[in-house]
């Protein structure tokens, strides 16, 4: 069962599958995509689990477009696989942040280019 918690959003997400690279702290890089983006954070599912309020280099790529900031862990909702017994991954929530003006721009502008197109939004 997904998270039905209460939605404290203040920026539209869309689901816009992006290349992303995660950097921890211990110089470690996930690579994987975003679930779903906004102009205040992404969603990933990873195996690996980052603790919470931890913080995180981030390289979104959206379009031909890299996006560079940090991120901050919100939220992570551990889950178990449904096809492969004893694997689980992790839903993770990555509040972005350090994120230049003109970056906000070109996430905002994939959204609504997005939302327009499908007019489709979470």
């Amino acid at each position: 069962m997904d998270y039905q918690g209460i939605e404290k959003r203040r920026f539209v997400r869309a689901q816009f599958p992006c290349a992303i690279k995660i950097y921890t702290f211990h110089e470690h890089i996930i690579t994987t995509h975003t679930e779903n983006i906004s102009a205040g954070g992404v969603r990933v599912i990873i195996e690996e689990k980052l603790e919470i309020a931890s913080t995180v280099g981030l390289q979104v790529q959206i379009r031909d477009y890299t996006v560079s900031c940090k991120g901050r862990i919100v939220w992570v909702v551990d889950k178990r696989s449904p096809y492969k017994q004893g694997i689980g991954y992790h839903d993770t929530g990555i509040e972005f942040y350090e994120i230049k003006d003109a970056d906000v721009k070109v996430i905002n502008a994939a959204i609504e280019e997005i939302v327009k197109d499908t007019n489709y939004h979470e």
